[in-house]
C-alpha cells in the first residue's frame, strides 16, 4: 500500500480503484489488531483475476504468519480455491455439507465426495464448481442423495467434533492467572500516536472539503447578524 499511501480515497469512480479499496479495508481491520479472527466477506468480488490473486496472496501471507483468516468466497477459480486450508460448505438453510481440510490439489475434499458416491473429479475441473454441481439436485446424477445427512453420519464429522471438543477442553484449562500472555492494549498504537495522526487527518479532511468550512462560516455570520438584529430591535 506504500504506492498509494498519500492518495485520497475519493468516491466510487474517483480516487482509489476497487483493488486498492479492498487493500485499504483490510489494512484498517489489521490496524484494529484482531485478537482472534480476521473475517472478510467476499474479498475478491468485483475484481479481475490478477487483483483477486493479489488479495488472496496477501491473505495467504497473513495466515502463514499465524493470523486466523475466515473468508466467504463466491465462485473462486481453481487457483484461488487452492489458497484456502479448510472449507465450510453450506447448503440451503445453512446446513453443513462438508467441514474440513481441502488438501493438496483438493484431494481430501474430492475424495470425500467420491467416497460417498459422487462422480470422479478430473484434474482439469474447478473443484469449487464440481462440489456445487454434485450437491445441486438439478445438476447432480444423485438427485435423491442427502449430502447433509451423509455429513452428519460420516467419520469426518465425528473426527471434527472430537477435535473441537479437544480444543474446547484445552482452552478451558488455560487459567488467566497462569497465562504468560501479556495484552498490549486494545489498540495497536499508543494514545499519543493516535492523537497525532487523527488530528492531521481531521485537518486534511477540512482542507479537502472547503465547502464545509464556508457553510460553517456563513452560519456563524448569519447567526451573529440575527442576534445583533434582535438586540437592536429591543433598543
Amino acid at each position: 500500500m506504500e504506492e498509494f499511501a498519500e492518495a485520497v480515497v475519493g468516491v466510487p469512480g474517483e480516487g482509489l480503484n476497487v483493488e486498492q479499496r479492498k487493500l485499504l479495508t483490510i489494512g484498517v481491520e489489521l490496524a484494529a489488531k484482531p485478537a482472534l479472527l480476521f473475517f472478510l466477506d467476499e474479498p475478491t468480488s468485483g475484481l479481475d483475476s490478477q487483483s483477486s490473486w493479489s488479495i488472496l496472496g496477501f491473505l495467504r501471507k497473513l495466515a502463514d504468519h499465524g493470523q486466523s483468516v475466515l473468508s466467504t468466497i463466491h465462485q473462486p477459480s481453481a487457483i484461488l480455491f487452492q489458497e484456502f486450508d479448510r472449507l465450510l460448505f453450506l447448503t440451503t438453510g445453512g446446513r453443513t455439507v462438508y467441514f474440513g481440510d481441502i488438501g493438496p490439489n483438493s484431494q481430501t475434499l474430492t475424495n470425500y465426495f467420491e467416497k460417498h458416491g459422487a462422480r470422479h473429479c478430473s484434474g482439469s475441473e474447478n473443484v469449487a464448481e464440481y462440489i456445487l454441481e454434485v450437491v445441486n439436485p438439478e445438476t447432480s446424477a444423485q438427485a435423491n442423495c442427502d449430502w447433509v445427512e451423509i455429513w452428519r453420519t460420516s467419520e469426518e464429522n465425528k473426527n471434527m467434533l472430537t477435535q473441537l471438543e479437544r480444543i474446547n477442553q484445552e482452552t478451558c484449562k488455560i487459567c488467566p492467572e497462569g497465562s504468560t500472555h501479556k495484552d498490549s492494549g486494545q489498540f495497536a498504537m499508543p494514545l499519543y500516536t493516535q492523537t497525532y495522526y487523527t488530528t492531521i487527518r481531521a485537518f486534511q479532511q477540512y482542507w479537502r472539503t472547503p465547502g464545509y468550512i464556508l457553510h460553517k462560516f456563513r452560519l456563524g455570520v448569519i447567526s451573529a447578524l440575527s442576534v445583533l438584529t434582535q438586540q437592536l430591535s429591543k433598543i
